[in-house]
């Protein structure tokens, strides 16, 4: 069960689709899916169509969250393969709270910090997987991580968005964006994720 915050740590909360989506603290989403019927347009949750592939990219971000909280301290002697197999690195365009990096780029950036952060625990909360294509998929969620990296103590959530790209039978992340709300007024950022919008729009 989520804790009393509502984040998920087990990712056996996830059993399927649909218990992801009873997990949401909001409604799920709608998007306007083209049909041939007289009214040209109406209104679908989740495409059933892809219901296969929803739960196959739920399995992805369950990999993801049983890795970091399982696996990752003892993945860095092999050089991290495990959180490899997420991402297409060729194709990967990385948007996080440190920086840009380009696509053509990611080796050198995966290099750089997946060890520096190995030492982590991971949850997720209100995440949400939707599947537009058979091999396209796009996720929505708030990810909270805490542990240590070089020697450091942390405890950070922020605001996850990512694109994945099925190619040759697996899911794999080309591009995930990363971001921490920020009050206009001190240009500070917020590392609970949890900033009204409300209260920091302003600049004075």
């Amino acid at each position: 069960m989520p804790n009393a915050a509502g984040w998920v740590q087990d990712d056996k909360e996830y059993s399927s689709v649909d218990a992801e989506l009873k997990l949401l603290d909001m409604p799920k989403s709608r998007y306007w899916n083209r049909r041939l019927t007289y009214s040209a347009l109406s209104i679908q949750d989740h495409d059933p169509r892809f219901k296969k592939e929803e739960e196959e990219v739920l399995e992805f971000y369950k990999g993801w969250l049983h890795y970091w909280n399982h696996i990752s301290r003892h993945d860095a002697k092999n050089g991290m393969a495990g959180a490899r197999e997420f991402y297409d690195f060729d194709e990967a365009l990385s948007y996080d709270m440190f920086g840009n990096t380009n696509r053509g780029r990611f080796s050198e950036h995966f290099e750089a910090i997946f060890p520096y952060w190995v030492d982590g625990h991971m949850e997720y909360k209100d995440l949400e997987i939707t599947v537009v294509s058979p091999d396209f998929a796009y996720s929505t969620m708030l990810q909270h991580t805490w542990g240590t990296a070089g020697g450091s103590a942390f405890d950070t959530a922020f605001r996850r968005t990512g694109i994945a790209k099925k190619r040759d039978g697996k899911w794999k992340w080309i591009h995930e964006h990363l971001s921490f709300p920020v009050d206009m007024k001190t240009r500070q950022g917020d590392f609970t994720a949890s900033l009204k919008p409300e209260d920091a729009f302003k600049l004075q």
